[in-house]
């Protein structure tokens, strides 16, 4: 009685042994597969966070709005009074002509500076004036293009406000002109059409303009 009584105490002992290291192996076997499970998940969050950036990334730079350059770039034109003394104001980095009067911005045009990848193409900053040099037309063989209602304001035709570029029969180079808004050209100021007329029309000689970053 008392062998059979210490086997059952013996089987007990064994089975609480078996049971328990059963659910420690069950347990352990849970928390891996929750951690596994946390893992994968984080991954798949980052993944997809970082396709979402790329989407919203590319989706800008396919959104980027080309400037139509047969149209003013600023909305209607401002009425100017008679003797109005105007000044043009031009920022590198915003890449747009203020027409002011005073402290007063009454218009703005965006534009295309130069490239500045080498002193050639650069776009020269400080305090110029409009020069008497002007035309409604010009064709340059060393670059191989034109452009319309050129206006100097340095160096006596060397730099100028004028339209988008164009080929030598006339017609806008398109490459160049989608480039509205960031720097494309040899040093001038690139405008729409109607913006380089503006200025051709309305801006007299002498008047300052200021070219900064």
């Amino acid at each position: 009685m008392k062998y059979l009584y210490t086997s059952i105490v013996a089987l007990l002992a064994v089975a609480i042994v078996v049971g328990a290291a059963t659910y420690i192996h069950k347990h352990n076997s849970n928390v891996a597969a929750s951690a596994a499970e946390q893992t994968k998940q984080k991954k798949t969050a980052h993944h997809t966070a970082s396709s979402q950036t790329k989407s919203d990334t590319t989706k800008k730079k396919s959104t980027k709005k080309t400037i139509d350059w047969n149209a003013p770039s600023g909305g209607p034109y401002p009425t100017l009074s008679a003797n109005e003394k105007l000044w043009i104001d031009v920022s590198i980095n915003d890449q747009k002509v203020y027409i002011k009067h005073n402290n007063k911005t009454i218009y703005t045009m965006i534009t295309s500076s130069g490239l500045d990848t080498n002193p050639d193409n650069s776009t020269p900053e400080g305090t110029f004036h409009v020069q008497a040099e002007r035309g409604t037309w010009f064709y340059s063989p060393k670059y191989k293009e034109g452009a319309e209602y050129w206006v100097s304001w340095k160096n006596h035709g060397e730099f100028l406000f004028h339209s988008v570029p164009m080929t030598e029969d006339k017609k806008v180079i398109p490459a160049d002109a989608k480039k509205l808004g960031q720097k494309d050209s040899h040093g001038c100021f690139h405008l729409t059409i109607p913006d380089a007329k503006w200025i051709y029309d309305h801006i007299p000689t002498g008047t300052k303009v200021v070219v900064h970053k």
